[in-house]
């Protein structure tokens, strides 16, 4: 009785704390704790809330960018193609929270849905140190590495996808080395 206690309060403690957690790997999406096929995936190295935890899911809380004409993709800021999560199309979503842009291009917004549930990360520096080695260790093989501020938010994931499959960087581990390019772009802008 007294470990249940302590791990109710344990995550009880987690959901008021109203911590930032990442994931260092795509994550899957879902719209119910219940559902088995996933809408939607959560990049790595985006911040994201845990709300609560359910067997294998968390309901977690995630805040982007919405281009009005298009609202299956969240962006990490309100104007960059940077993905936080992208939903198929179909997808209705429920935004808990969407407020008009006035200077920027995109709308913010805030959604709640389920994600497998891992050993999130309260940092993203750690995930960030291990994509620079990948790229640092991989993209030089054939020519000098480009420094990571030499191409836009814009730019760096298609001129990452045209030659990593002549690397030796796992497939699960290609979104990581994106959104740290992404985010050291000559270009990027933070999320305000």
């Amino acid at each position: 009785m007294k470990k249940i206690f302590i791990t109710c309060l344990a995550l009880a403690s987690l959901v008021c704390a109203r911590e930032e957690f990442f994931t260092s790997e795509v994550n899957s999406l879902y719209l119910s704790k219940n559902d088995t096929k996933a809408v939607g995936r959560l990049l790595p190295t985006n911040p994201f809330e845990v709300l609560k935890v359910e067997g294998d899911k968390a309901l977690i809380k995630i805040t982007g960018y919405v281009n009005p004409a298009s609202a299956s993709v969240l962006y990490y800021n309100d104007s960059q193609r940077i993905i936080v999560a992208a939903f198929s199309k179909n997808t209705k979503l429920d935004f808990k929270t969407y407020t008009k842009s006035k200077n920027g291009k995109w709308d913010k917004a805030t959604i709640e849905v389920w994600a497998d549930k891992k050993d999130f990360a309260k940092s993203d520096k750690e995930m960030f140190i291990k994509a620079k080695e990948l790229y640092m260790n991989n993209c030089g093989i054939c020519h000098s590495v480009h420094k990571e501020s030499e191409f836009t938010a814009n730019g760096w994931p298609a001129t990452f996808r045209s030659m990593v499959n002549r690397t030796g960087i796992d497939k699960k581990d290609h979104w990581l080395v994106i959104q740290y390019l992404q985010k050291n772009a000559k270009d990027f802008k933070e999320a305000k």
